[in-house]
């Protein structure tokens, strides 16, 4: 198993350059299994991908996702970066893109208690959970990341 990050970088660019080098990811895997990992705010943008690539994607997950109910987002997030706006904006289009054997598919990684994004706009409705035994957002996503990610592995690893 291999990773490649594609950082989002959310304060610059554009909705549409963060989308084309995801795909460019996508397509320098060339024939190997692909599973799309998100994280926070990346979850959206990684469900824009499943709904437009689902095809060539083996897996999506989301570690504390904002990944539904983009209308509970805060005005300063959108004011500290247009391309979030515009992925919270195209959100419901691309769930409602989504089959319901897409959506039993991925996977949400959540935390028991998250500050930042509630535990129910993690989960996309029919969709796999994997509760981990932290609380907070940027601890659940560090040791997801780190000490806990045999858990991640297991679970893209799964049918």
């Amino acid at each position: 198993m291999t990773a490649e990050l594609v950082p989002m970088r959310w304060r610059e660019g554009t909705f549409e350059q963060k989308l084309a080098r995801i795909d460019r990811a996508i397509d320098r895997a060339g024939n190997k299994r692909v599973v799309l990992l998100g994280e926070s705010a990346g979850g959206s943008m990684v469900i824009h991908e499943y709904a437009r690539r689902g095809d060539v994607l083996y897996k999506v997950m989301t570690i504390c996702g904002k990944n539904t109910h983009p209308e509970t987002v805060g005005q300063q997030y959108f004011d500290r970066s247009a391309a979030f706006k515009a992925s919270m904006d195209k959100l419901n289009t691309s769930i409602d893109e989504l089959s319901a054997e897409q959506k039993r598919k991925f996977v949400a990684i959540r935390p028991l208690y998250d500050p930042v994004v509630p535990i129910d706009t993690m989960l996309l409705p029919g969709c796999r959970r994997v509760r981990l035994p932290v609380v907070g957002h940027f601890f659940t996503i560090m040791s997801a990341l780190t000490v806990l990610s045999p858990m991640l592995v297991r679970a893209a690893r799964s049918k």
